[in-house]
């Protein structure tokens, strides 16, 4: 049984992935497009159109044809993780470094959770770091038109605290996306104990009913066991003990008639008992066989 279990609770746990799988990807086709109108809702501020339809129409590219591509894979959900990325990186820029672009790459991993899967987190904290780290550095250098931040100048703290806060933001996504996998498997888990649990309780009904109707043929088999031997008996014995008396009296016509009488009415008592125990047996065959 617990082979069975376990083959059931895979079974389960598959069927309950697919079906986030499935949920999730259906979110992503209305976040996704989201954030390309959103690029495109930025590009009035800076006149930055260009931007907006080639990096977004490029992301949402790179995202729907490994998802088409490898529909069996989860490929295209790293892929996604870093679109998202990317996404943040388009918005910063479209804006001339607004810091306030940088909330995008919350919200994408706050996305992410309904995938279920920590690990999507990892492709957008590195598209984060090697963001910050290579435009904080190019714009530093005096590069123009950069446009990472609207500072001055991004030192090396400044840096490092925006990582780490973006890192722990991204480990506690990735936690919560964890946890609810595994609440999500202990639920299915409990499920199907508790599935099993009412069907043994089900059989446990079963087999009392069993017993108890085994109790009451037993009690029908022992009152006819009863009726064999006490109730055929009587009329039985009392045949017995008339055969001798018709013989002792022979010569006397009337009183042989009479005894005659009696005998063919102890016959048909016997007959009876035997009828009445024949039809006690028939119910009780029945009842074994249904």
């Amino acid at each position: 049984m617990a082979s069975n279990e376990f083959i059931g609770y895979e079974d389960q746990t598959v069927a309950f992935r697919f079906e986030v799988k499935k949920r999730s990807d259906r979110l992503m086709n209305y976040f996704l497009p989201g954030f390309f109108l959103t690029g495109l809702a930025l590009a009035f501020f800076y006149d930055t159109w260009l931007i907006a339809f080639s990096v977004g129409s490029i992301l949402l590219l790179a995202y729907y044809s490994v998802k088409i591509a490898l529909p069996n894979s989860s490929l295209y959900q790293y892929v996604l993780s870093t679109v998202i990325g990317i996404f943040m990186a388009q918005f910063i820029y479209q804006m001339h470094g607004l810091f306030e672009m940088h909330f995008f790459a919350f919200i994408g991993s706050a996305i992410l959770i309904t995938y279920q899967k920590w690990k999507l987190q990892i492709p957008i904290l590195i598209v984060v770091v090697i963001h910050h780290g290579l435009l904080g550095y190019l714009q530093n250098m005096g590069i123009s038109k950069v446009y990472f931040t609207q500072l001055d100048y991004f030192n090396l703290q400044t840096f490092i605290i925006h990582v780490l806060l973006a890192a722990l933001i991204f480990f506690i996504c990735g936690l919560w996306a964890y946890q609810l996998k595994k609440y999500s498997e202990m639920y299915i888990h409990q499920t199907l104990q508790m599935a099993e649990l009412l069907k043994e309780a089900e059989l446990s009904v079963h087999r009392k009913r069993s017993a108890d109707a085994l109790e009451e043929q037993n009690k029908k088999l022992k009152e006819i066991s009863w009726m064999q031997s006490h109730v055929i008996r009587v009329p039985l014995a009392r045949i017995i003990g008339l055969i001798p008396l018709i013989n002792d009296v022979k010569e006397d016509r009337a009183e042989r008639e009479k005894m005659l009488g009696f005998l063919l009415s102890s016959a048909n008592e016997l007959d009876e008992v035997i009828n009445d125990i024949t039809d006690k047996t028939k119910v009780v065959d029945l009842e074994q066989f249904n």
